[in-house]
């Protein structure tokens, strides 16, 4: 397969990035590249002008403080995530996600902002960055808005971003004393896979007792999805064998899976019970 012809800008500023957006119409951001190229040797889409990202610096960045928490910017590498120390310590659901992450060769192309955008039901980083609250931060003609990455999603390959605008940067705030979160997902290969099911639990336990929680789901719907049935039922209670079963159960519930290639409606269904049952489990153990 052979590239189709196209323009390449590569501005050094994120308003320069918006202007460039706005210059056609059939204009594209490029990071990574990692799903980009191969969409457009396939003839998945066309565009006509890519806008690279690899000159704005700012996009790179990458800081934390116990106030401010966690500021990734969009172009921040999946590889430079995985390898940090301080997400590791602080957001370890993550550095989970991100090492599983297709091959080594792309996470050491792919970035952040390239696989939250992707806007994948089965796109590893999204289901911890829901769980942990992250809010993204949009760029665009007009300045800059913040807005959960949960509410991001319109259906698979779609977000809410406009033309002219990109995802400059995402921000999660430390999670509080107590709260743990834990992410899986399973495939039947050990690399390059794709999320059969992911699931990825939130906990906040106070006295033994799970005072708040999470529950989301990637891949068993047209978008990432948050259980709120489960989640209202694991509040008060605390995280037993049979607490954990149950919320499965009515996690295996909520979801609406789709079968195709890779496995079949029911068996994405008892995925789901099984791993949020194990991630609640191993997050109240401490693992």
């Amino acid at each position: 397969m052979i590239l189709p012809r196209f323009d390449l800008l590569e501005p050094s500023s994120v308003k320069e990035v918006c202007q460039a957006l706005q210059t056609g119409s059939n204009a594209r951001v490029i990071a990574g590249g990692t799903d980009l190229l191969v969409n457009l040797k396939k003839k998945v889409f066309s565009a006509d002008i890519l806008v690279s990202l690899g000159k704005v610096s700012e996009l790179k960045d990458m800081s934390f403080s116990d106030e401010k928490g966690l500021t990734l910017g969009s172009a921040v590498r999946i590889i430079d995530m995985v390898d940090s120390p301080v997400i590791n310590t602080n957001f370890p659901a993550l550095t989970a996600a991100g090492a599983k992450l297709g091959s080594w060769q792309i996470r050491n192309r792919a970035t952040v902002g390239g696989n939250v955008c992707s806007a994948r039901p089965a796109a590893d980083t999204i289901g911890p960055l829901i769980a942990y609250g992250a809010t993204a931060v949009i760029a665009g003609p007009d300045g800059t808005r913040e807005e959960l990455i949960e509410t991001i999603y319109k259906g698979p390959g779609q977000t809410t971003l406009g033309k002219g605008e990109i995802l400059q940067a995402i921000r999660i705030k430390k999670p509080s004393a107590g709260t743990r979160v834990s992410y899986s997902k399973y495939g039947t290969r050990q690399a390059m896979e794709i999320a059969i099911v992911s699931a990825t639990t939130s906990v906040t336990i106070d006295n033994g007792t799970c005072v708040d929680g999470k529950i989301v789901l990637g891949a068993v719907a047209p978008t990432y999805i948050r259980c709120l049935k489960t989640e209202e039922f694991i509040k008060g209670k605390k995280i037993t064998e049979e607490t954990a079963e149950q919320a499965g159960q009515i996690a295996s519930e909520s979801c609406k899976p789709i079968t195709d290639i890779r496995a079949s409606a029911d068996y994405r269904r008892q995925l789901v019970k099984i791993l949020v049952k194990r991630n609640l489990l191993n997050s109240v153990a401490g693992n």
